[in-house]
């Protein structure tokens, strides 16, 4: 699944974590852009995930903020629990900031809700911990509406699927409000 995300990924709340796997074989790809730093939170972010199997993926993204940090993640996603209207997985990796900081995103929950063949909401709720200190830096929590785009979806079988989320997250770092919910919104493709 190639996924164009919705989130603020780099203070650990990210579109991209909804609780759906990728699928054998396959690729997701999230970007989230921030024209010209207009959004004082925002970032620009890209998530790459590979479907190792239809349960497992690999995930790793890179996002650059508009205060100048960068931040990079490598992580392993599980989705434990697959039915026609919930899909449940959890995930573990290990962010590097540009500061040379490493945080641990454990334990993590993602779930995804389908609504329909066009609509789902998902999102995660994961804890951020400071890996030299253990240091629970707090959680963060996103929820995000997709909207499925067919008329991104090609026909020549590249692209498999591709959606459009709007939604909401809390943060867990120290740089932004923790009680405050902020914006995102993601492309999301699957090839």
């Amino acid at each position: 699944m190639f996924n164009l995300f919705l989130a603020e990924q780099v203070f650990a709340s990210g579109a991209y974590d909804k609780g759906t796997a990728t699928g054998k074989g396959r690729f997701e790809l999230s970007i989230t852009i921030n024209p010209l730093g207009i959004v004082p939170y925002g970032q620009n972010y890209a998530v790459l995930s590979y479907g190792i199997n239809n349960k497992i993926d690999l995930v790793t993204y890179y996002s650059s903020h508009r205060n100048g940090t960068e931040s990079q993640y490598l992580g392993a996603f599980y989705q434990f629990y697959d039915s026609k209207k919930l899909d449940l997985a959890t995930a573990f990796g290990i962010r590097n900031k540009n500061q040379g900081k490493f945080d641990i995103f454990a334990p993590q929950l993602l779930y995804n809700y389908h609504f329909s063949n066009d609509y789902s909401i998902g999102g995660s709720v994961v804890s951020v911990i400071e890996n030299k200190s253990y240091k629970n830096k707090g959680t963060a929590v996103d929820i995000t509406l997709y909207k499925k785009i067919n008329s991104l979806i090609n026909h020549n079988n590249i692209i498999k699927d591709a959606y459009i989320g709007f939604g909401v997250f809390k943060n867990s770092n120290r740089e932004l409000k923790k009680d405050k919910l902020y914006l995102h919104y993601s492309i999301d493709f699957i090839f």
